[in-house]
């Protein structure tokens, strides 16, 4: 049996179609390399909880409608719905929750929670695409002025995630 070893792979980026050497890119380059790898690091770690939370969000929406159901708290008919009477709109339909069970409440706080929660990583991730965009504009501009020279031979494309 014989063993090979793979090539060595180059630590590059790759802006615009065109492969850099990390080693050739001047400090500053390097530096803004280093902060959009973490920056898209954390981007990716929080959409998957991004992921998690709209199925909870979605989980708790369907398990609401399930107790307010089961409750068979009253629909408020549309001369109801401007008075001083809380409610809970469900699929187009008000309820009054006036007196809501312990259950009902459950779901309500939960679905608020998650719900917030949601609202929370939606900004966090539009600050890091912020970001991303900031870093990759200046690396952009870095390199431009740097005159540092592409990769001969450009590396085979890989698939990112």
């Amino acid at each position: 049996m014989t063993m090979t070893e793979a090539p060595a792979v180059t630590p590059h980026i790759t802006v615009d179609d065109t492969s850099y050497a990390i080693e050739s890119l001047s400090d500053r380059a390097k530096l803004l390399v280093s902060d959009l790898y973490r920056t898209v690091q954390e981007y990716q770690g929080l959409f998957a909880s991004y992921r998690q939370s709209v199925t909870l969000t979605d989980t708790y929406s369907g398990g609401l409608k399930a107790e307010v159901e089961k409750a068979e708290l009253p629909v408020l008919f549309q001369y109801d719905s401007e008075s001083d009477k809380p409610s809970i709109t469900i699929e187009d339909k008000q309820y009054d929750a006036s007196e809501l069970p312990d259950s009902v409440k459950a779901y309500v706080a939960e679905l608020l929670r998650a719900n917030q929660q949601k609202t929370q990583i939606e900004f966090r991730l539009r600050q890091l695409d912020a970001a991303r965009n900031s870093y990759i504009g200046a690396l952009k501009s870095e390199i431009e002025t740097s005159d540092v020279a592409p990769m001969d031979p450009q590396p085979e494309p890989t698939e990112t995630n």
